[in-house]
């Protein structure tokens, strides 16, 4: 039995030492060495605790989580303007995850006697997976996002996704671990090589690969590319006073149409507003005789070859006999029922308008998670104007075409994060990546700048450039290469205009997603079942 030693303080270094170094990897302090030390003090602590502690397990959870808590709440603290429940509770289930990797990874080493990285770093990534796909999906702080502010050292994203990111932190962290806890046991020759393999193969190596692929990338400005000439309305209206309640409907939608006027002419091809430019509750059943839509199609006749793609705050009426889905909510005193979305209108002359319902809603704002656990609690539900409440939704992407069939992909918001999500568009046709968004609720903090900067990497993704339209917080262009070609400022009224490169080609990542997730799956599968032969083989031996 281990002798226990009292060493709770230097556990408590190593465990806020890991959540400085990956805050500090992050927007707004951007020191992007520091994600590749990060979780060292964190393997240090882990092995520290299993040699020290009887109630290991125990211990290297607490610690893990605090560290992991502590990273949370530094980088994405920004919540708490929103709402103080919902960032507490963003914090406690966006951690709780991170930490089921560290504590399959200390179970193994304690079965075995020596570290398990690939146990480890297939955990993680699965980890990582879990929080594109489950109802409490928040993948804000996927390792791999951390590139996003300097997208030119991971141009091979385009194979590999933001999952390739996360892949490459915690390889170099674990390598430096291990050049660490062997230093002293080695001679002075044998800790050069070792540092060299690390510099060379693990850092340089894919920062080389990067600047390669940028050398070679194809520029999109000869005789045959084709152009779409777009403009980005940004209105900068408050969210708080203004956007739900200050202003009416059509005074916002006049604004958002006289700030695309400055820009328009004969050439223009596409005007996008932002997320629910159209709010107060538009009903879809009788979308075209709407107020707000009189007063697009009413511009469109002066400008006929524009199509509009917009944010609209709509809803859909059931009647008593029809089926509805289970986000469906009854109208008072009726029998009838309603379900209520954040969606998009594409709208134009000569086509039937188009709508598209957000797919990947934001738990707790949006949708209710598991409702047939947490259904008692929707009346609480976090109510960031529009629609409160769990929404309906279309379940899978959509892209909107012109009469040249030149689609562009409507993506509402927070699903600009999810990247095989994005590149569902793209593998339906979308040659433009449209982010329809409203960034002010969070104030003048990182939270618009990070949700910016996450969109260059689904550029690199898919290779695709994005027009991104923000009520507030930044709008602008960004290449296919992840690279911001024009962009509006923080709390003003913008309308920029660009003329956007068409691509057709799709990436290795477009057309096979998130395929390092599903092989280190396949991998954790193996490691699982080889822990739970150590322990009943070990039970096996205890009874005999």
């Amino acid at each position: 039995m281990l002798p226990v030693k009292n060493n709770h303080v230097a556990y408590l270094i190593l465990s806020i030492s890991t959540a400085i170094l990956l805050t500090l990897a992050w927007q707004p302090f951007k020191i992007l060495p520091l994600v590749f030390i990060g979780f060292v003090p964190l393997l240090m602590l882990e092995k520290k605790i299993r040699s020290e502690q009887r109630d290991s397990f125990m211990w290297v959870f607490v610690y893990t989580w605090l560290a992991l808590l502590l990273w949370n709440i530094g980088t994405v603290y920004w919540i708490w303007n929103a709402s103080e429940g919902g960032a507490l509770a963003a914090f406690v289930i966006n951690s709780l995850p991170m930490v089921l990797p560290f504590m399959l990874y200390h179970r193994k080493n304690v079965r075995s006697g020596r570290e398990n990285y690939v146990l480890l770093i297939s955990a993680w990534i699965a980890m990582e997976l879990l929080q594109f796909h489950w109802d409490l999906a928040f993948p804000w702080l996927q390792l791999g996002n951390v590139f996003s502010y300097l997208p030119a050292t991971v141009q091979w994203y385009e194979y590999t996704g933001v999952l390739g990111g996360s892949l490459w932190i915690c390889a170099v962290n674990i390598q430096l671990f291990r050049l660490l806890q062997y230093w002293t046991q080695l001679t002075r020759q044998q800790n050069m090589n070792r540092v060299f393999n690390l510099v060379f193969f693990y850092l340089l190596t894919p920062l080389f690969l990067s600047g390669y692929i940028l050398l070679n990338h194809e520029p999109h400005k000869d005789i045959n590319t084709t152009y779409a000439d777009i403009i980005l309305v940004q209105p900068n209206l408050d969210p708080y006073n203004d956007k739900f309640g200050g202003m009416s409907g059509e005074e916002q939608l006049r604004k958002m149409l006289l700030l695309a006027e400055s820009k328009i002419d004969s050439l223009t091809q596409f005007i996008i507003l932002p997320e629910t430019a159209l709010q107060g509750g538009l009903e879809e059943n009788n979308l075209s005789q709407q107020p707000l839509v009189h007063l697009l199609y009413s511009f469109l006749k002066v400008h006929p070859n524009v199509s509009i793609l917009t944010g609209i705050d709509s809803y859909r009426l059931y009647n008593e006999q029809e089926p509805h889905p289970a986000t469906a909510r009854r109208v008072r005193d009726e029998p009838r029922f309603f379900d209520a979305y954040n969606a998009a209108l594409f709208i134009n002359n000569y086509d039937s308008p188009e709508v598209y319902h957000k797919s990947k809603l934001v738990p707790g704002v949006e949708k209710m998670p598991y409702p047939e656990v947490f259904g008692f609690i929707e009346k609480y539900a976090i109510n960031l104007g529009g629609t409160g409440g769990s929404l309906g939704s279309d379940g899978s992407s959509k892209v909107f075409n012109n009469k040249h069939k030149l689609g562009l992909a409507p993506i509402i918001c927070y699903e600009s994060v999810f990247a095989e999500f994005t590149a569902s568009y793209v593998q339906k046709g979308a040659k433009i990546l449209c982010i329809i968004t409203n960034d002010g609720w969070w104030g003048n903090t990182p939270g618009y700048k990070q949700h910016f900067d996450y969109g260059r990497l689904r550029a690199i993704e898919n290779r695709r450039y994005i027009a991104r339209a923000a009520n507030t917080g930044i709008s602008g262009f960004i290449d296919d290469q992840g690279e911001v070609m024009v962009r509006s400022e923080w709390w003003t009224e913008s309308a920029l205009r660009m003329r956007v490169p068409v691509l057709s080609k799709q990436t290795f990542y477009t057309e096979h997603g998130d395929w390092i997730a599903y092989l280190f799956l396949f991998i954790l599968g193996f490691e699982l079942i080889s822990l739970w032969r150590g322990s009943f083989q070990k039970q096996q031996n205890q009874k005999y």
